[in-house]
């Protein structure tokens, strides 16, 4: 009888973690999030992990990359999330990071950029850095 309370106890437990789960990654868009001179350090510390691509609607490389943003955003709902910084429209970020070519890739972990990718990149190459940020 005590092993199926035990077991009946450890069963709960489990729906129960896996509940709470389910309830952050609600909280996780599952695409990319508009993000401005104003929103961005609250954007970057409301999460544990964030990309914000840096980027201009004239840029052909950023144009090129935004599909794999896209699919990035959604595969990786609850445990990442994605921002868009118009670099036009919001200087003031691109220029205390020193950003100077687009597209860029600013990767914060807790709050604090951690890392960046400038370029069009491969694929491989920036779920290889999301990697790093969330391990």
């Amino acid at each position: 009888m005590a092993d199926l309370e035990d077991l009946k106890r450890k069963k709960m437990i489990e729906l129960m973690r896996k509940a709470a789960e389910q309830e952050a990654k609600r909280h996780y868009p599952g695409k990319p999030v508009e993000v401005t001179d104003a929103t961005f350090y609250e954007f970057i510390t409301s999460y544990p992990a964030v990309v914000v691509d840096c980027w201009a609607p004239w840029c052909g490389p950023c144009r090129m990359i935004s599909p794999v943003i896209e699919e990035l955003a959604s595969e990786y709902a609850g445990t990442v999330v994605f921002g868009k910084l118009n670099v036009d429209d919001n200087p003031a970020v691109a220029s205390e990071y020193g950003i100077m070519s687009i597209p860029t890739l600013l990767f914060a972990r807790n709050g604090e950029v951690v890392d960046r990718l400038i370029g069009a990149v491969p694929r491989q190459i920036i779920e290889a850095k999301l990697k790093q940020i969330i391990t």
